[in-house]
């Protein structure tokens, strides 16, 4: 199991916020356990953080742990104070991982200017983790979906850069080496340091020598090549990974195509180092704005490195969050939340006390539970989708689960799961899980009610379905498909989002199991079906035939009772 730090960074800066609002719905699992250091703002729902005062006491990949070191200072105004607290975290941080409790440390921003009124010596991140490691060589590099990029130098004034190339050698290597353990078989490219890459020595010598260190390298079969003019590279090369000679020349356009989606990895450390891509942000500090995505990334990347599985995947619903709630606002929300109640109603004769939603989405259903005076609790997969659900009015209390793994709290009047959720199970291993999980948070005599899309549905309103979503900002292609062998319904979305100058282009694949009613009825044996309806219609369509239910609805809802 390996032990992941977040420091929290400057605490005036947007630090704290970004790491309060990433690990509220951290998805957790058994492989890490994850310990802030630092500065957190509290929260009522999503994951259980518990205060520690040393991290031996962090046990549990359940929960979130937190070393508190802070004091009271003013946000968004950076002050020899602050300084003072992120360079303790830093240093408390440091301690842990020396002594090897610390597998790797994901770290927030930092101002070097606040920090270098009480240590004036102090360079920034990367020079600190070099330093108190006593690793001789590091590289300071970043990791995004367009290109990645390693520099040669990191803190240093334009006047420095060409007194600094004169022992790249070794830093070549190190780039060379930690690259591969990366990505498979990278092309690795070089940017050069003068204007035109030095024009055969027209323009400083230091191009002239560099092709001299990758003449040598190639004879080693080290393949890195260059170096290229760094003016025309972007527009015309195409390589895994770039390095650049200094911080500007690289970070300039990686940061204009990756902005929150890159992530700063500190390579040549004996532990593993991830950051942001970016900084304090004291202007919008304190204002709950700023955004937790390239910390997101930081996590993931941190994850990534430390698994023996080496890959990233993209979650269901990761993009299309945020657009979701515009593109599905014509689903009839209001007409499904008031007939859950009313069918528990029906059989209750009275309201339900507690209310679990699984797989609520952005909680469309919850908010409306919630303003009818219930209490709901809300689970979902996708952590994109529970940030959107937190920004809404009368939300419920949310938290990060899989509705094929056990909840901790029990003991439920109603459970729900609507809107093709139950379809989202491909599998009926899967299903029975998720029923047995039902059955077990659920109240004597609790009902569950869930719908499912039909095969009747797929055919007529699903197979060949295509349409277009086109704002300023964003487009997207959605598609589907039914695979009528496998019962399989088939969604594509294909998004092209506007960055800066250009459009990104990401892909979803959705997969839906449509189930014929019979195996609905086969698969739900433990509970008793008190009915099946079609929304709209008040007949219990319970005593009719299966093969009728297929071919006549589109939608069907089962109240099922414990």
């Amino acid at each position: 199991m390996n032990i992941i730090a977040i420091t929290t960074g400057d605490p005036a800066g947007i630090g704290p916020e970004i790491t309060t609002k990433m690990i509220r719905f951290l998805p957790l699992n058994d492989e890490n356990i994850y310990v802030v250091y630092g500065k957190l703002f509290p929260f009522a729902d999503g994951n259980n953080v518990i205060e520690i005062l040393k991290i031996s006491e962090a046990i549990s990949p359940h929960n979130i742990y937190w070393i508190k070191i802070d004091e009271d200072i003013e946000i968004g105004k950076p002050t020899k104070k602050s300084g003072k607290i992120s360079h303790k975290i830093l240093q408390k941080c440091s301690e842990d991982l020396m002594a090897k409790k610390i597998d790797a440390v994901v770290t927030c921003p930092i101002s070097k200017e606040a920090i270098q009124e009480t240590y004036p010596d102090f360079v920034g991140h990367t020079e600190f983790f070099a330093q108190i490691s006593k690793s001789e060589k590091v590289i300071m590099s970043f990791w995004g979906p367009h290109f990645n990029l390693a520099l040669l130098t990191t803190h240093l004034p334009i006047s420095q850069i060409s007194a600094n190339m004169q022992n790249i050698e070794a830093k070549l290597r190190l780039i060379y080496v930690e690259s591969h353990k990366i990505l498979s078989n990278p092309k690795i490219a070089i940017l050069g340091i003068n204007p035109h890459a030095g024009e055969n020595g027209k323009f400083g010598k230091d191009d002239v020598q560099m092709e001299q260190v990758l003449a040598k390298l190639k004879k080693e079969n080290i393949a890195i090549d260059g170096p290229f003019p760094a003016d025309t590279f972007f527009a015309t090369k195409q390589y895994d990974v770039v390095i650049s000679a200094y911080h500007d020349q690289g970070l300039i356009p990686f940061k204009m195509i990756s902005h929150e989606s890159g992530v700063n990895v500190t390579l040549g450390l004996p532990f593993v180092r991830t950051s942001v891509d970016h900084g304090t942000a004291f202007d919008i500090a304190g204002k709950g704005v700023a955004s937790e995505k390239s910390l997101v990334k930081a996590i993931k990347f941190a994850q990534f490195l430390l698994s023996s599985k080496k890959q990233i995947g993209a979650e269901n619903y990761s993009f299309l969050a945020e657009y979701y709630d515009e593109y599905m606002s014509e689903v009839p929300y209001d007409e499904w939340a008031e007939f859950v109640v009313q069918k528990y109603i029906e059989l209750r004769g009275q309201n339900p006390q507690n209310v679990l939603e699984l797989a609520c989405g952005t909680a469309e259903i919850s908010t409306r539970l919630v303003r009818k005076g219930l209490a709901v609790d809300a689970v979902d997969s996708s952590r994109e989708m529970l940030n959107i659900a937190a920004q809404k009015t009368d939300c419920p209390k949310l938290y990060n689960h899989k509705i094929t793994e056990k909840f901790t709290k029990k003991g439920y009047d109603l459970a729900l799961l609507i809107f093709d959720s139950f379809n989202y199970l491909t599998q009926k291993t899967e299903v029975q899980k998720m029923l047995e999980n039902v059955h077990e948070m659920l109240h004597p005599n609790g009902l569950f009610i869930f719908d499912i899309s039909t095969v009747q549905n797929c055919r007529e309103n699903i197979d060949g379905f295509i349409n277009i979503f086109d704002k300023k900002d964003v487009y997207f292609v959605h598609e589907s498909d039914f695979l009528e062998d496998e019962k399989i319904q088939e969604t594509h979305f294909t998004f092209f989002r506007k960055k800066g100058y250009q459009f990104t282009k990401k892909v979803e694949l959705h997969r839906q199991k449509i189930y014929d009613v019979s195996e609905i009825l086969e698969m739900t044996q433990k509970f008793k079906i008190k009915g099946i309806y079609s929304v709209g219609k008040p007949e219990n369509l319970i005593e009719k035939s299966s093969q009728y239910l297929d071919e006549n609805f589109g939608r069907l809802f089962f109240v099922l009772e414990k």
